[in-house]
C-alpha cells in the first residue's frame, strides 16, 4: 500500500497523468494486500484468495499486448 501512496505522490510531483499501466498498478497495489489481510484474518477462504490473485494478475498480464499495439 505504501507503493500506491508513493506512486500517487510521484505522479502529482512530476505533474504526469495517470495512464493505463498506473491504474493497473494501483489496482494490484490495493487489491492484493487487502486480500492478503482478509485471508490472514480468516474472513475469506484460501481458494477465494487464489481466485482473486489469479484474476488480478491475469487481468494485468492479459492486457499488456493489447495496449502496446496502439
Amino acid at each position: 500500500m505504501t507503493a500506491t501512496v508513493g506512486g500517487m505522490w510521484n505522479r502529482l510531483q512530476l505533474k504526469k497523468g495517470i495512464g493505463v499501466r498506473f491504474i493497473q498498478f494501483l489496482g494490484l497495489g490495493l487489491l492484493l494486500p487487502i486480500a492478503g489481510i482478509l485471508v490472514m484474518e480468516g474472513r475469506i477462504s484460501q481458494e477465494m484468495t487464489g481466485a482473486i490473485f489469479a484474476t488480478a494478475v491475469g487481468g494485468v498480464i492479459g492486457s499488456f499486448g493489447k495496449d502496446e499495439l496502439k
